[in-house]
């Protein structure tokens, strides 16, 4: 028995459909392709991070030229890695989101993107070192200023630019470096408060947290030539692993790195969730009336289905625009829905 959708997308779970007794023929209402996508970036403004601030506003263009060109919906802010600063000690405007620019919140209306965020962006370096990713993105999304950027309906993208790690606690003594420090709170603290925010599950989330940081010892050695005192980012390396997110490589290329990171974005934030259990082997999915390849066979992208979520995601080529159409064929693995 042929099953025949037109799916939803990010964070609608439970779908409805209707049998066609005729033909025997399912469909999923609900057949557009609208994604939001609001991006909070958490730079580093310490003294080390110039360079490497420099860096991403260079390459920025290989971060938004994807959203630009399949129409996504998606708002950019910018905050940094003292932005906890104003609930720790009450510095009144630290977590508002960084409008350098005069405009606070990037969207696809705004003119000359590339150069807005150039100045949202390069933070410069006299920002707090002891710097707190975690608590300054809980800080920016909770402070009521900035109200107007995270929408219930969105995927959130958190991304994090930094040559330390966090260091995230309550109270204003410095814990740099002090990993065992039981006032240090849990990686899983933020990602239960992140799941709280965007209503998540383990296995449906509606965010994810990518970084661009030192992950091994030969990059953290290369750096402390230029300045001393920088670390592996290994709870940053948590955050990401535990909420599907990317790494990008602070020492090697900005642009691959930016380009990864749109593209898990896009892809989880395009995830389709399918109200019945299928048999894998006979998914057949049509874009726009275009048939889409496997991506395991196709070295363009192409769909993956993920059984953990009985959803459908897409990569490479074959991501989803604005306003495509999604059609999905499968036989059911059982005949009970």
């Amino acid at each position: 028995m042929m099953m025949s959708l037109g799916l939803m997308g990010c964070g609608e779970n439970t779908p409805t459909f209707s049998a066609l007794a005729d033909s025997k023929i399912f469909e999923q209402s609900g057949t557009e392709v609208n994604v939001k996508i609001d991006v909070l970036w958490v730079i580093d403004n310490s003294g080390s991070m110039q360079t490497s601030q420099e860096n991403l506003t260079n390459n920025f263009q290989s971060f938004i030229n994807d959203f630009q060109v399949q129409g996504f919906d998606f708002q950019i802010g910018v905050t940094t890695t003292e932005a906890y600063r104003e609930v720790v000690s009450g510095v009144n405007g630290i977590s508002d989101l960084r409008d350098d620019s005069g405009i606070q919140i990037i969207t696809p209306a705004t003119a000359n993107i590339n150069d807005v965020f150039l100045q949202n962006a390069l933070q410069g370096t006299s920002g707090s070192g002891d710097e707190r990713a975690f608590s300054s993105f809980t800080a920016a999304l909770g402070n009521t200023n900035n109200a107007s950027f995270r929408r219930d309906d969105a995927f959130l993208a958190i991304i994090i630019v930094s040559d330390e790690d966090d260091f995230s606690h309550d109270g204003g003594n410095f814990l740099g470096g002090q990993y065992s420090d039981p006032a240090l709170h849990t990686v899983e603290t933020y990602v239960d408060e992140l799941d709280t925010l965007t209503n998540s599950t383990e296995a449906s989330r509606g965010y994810s947290v990518n970084a661009i940081a030192i992950w091994d010892e030969t990059c953290r050695s290369d750096l402390e030539d230029e300045f001393a005192g920088r670390l592996i980012g290994q709870r940053y390396g948590e955050l990401v692993d535990a909420t599907g997110g990317v790494k990008g490589d602070l020492c090697g290329s900005f642009a691959q790195s930016l380009s990864s990171i749109a593209n898990s974005i896009i892809r989880l934030s395009t995830q389709f969730y399918l109200d019945r259990e299928p048999i894998p082997s006979s998914i057949r999915i049509v874009i726009d009336g275009v048939s889409v390849p496997e991506a395991s066979s196709s070295s363009n992208g192409g769909w993956e289905y993920l059984a953990e979520s009985n959803s459908v995601v897409f990569s490479g080529d074959f991501i989803p625009a604005q306003g495509s159409i999604i059609r999905v064929d499968f036989d059911p693995a059982n005949l009970v829905n």
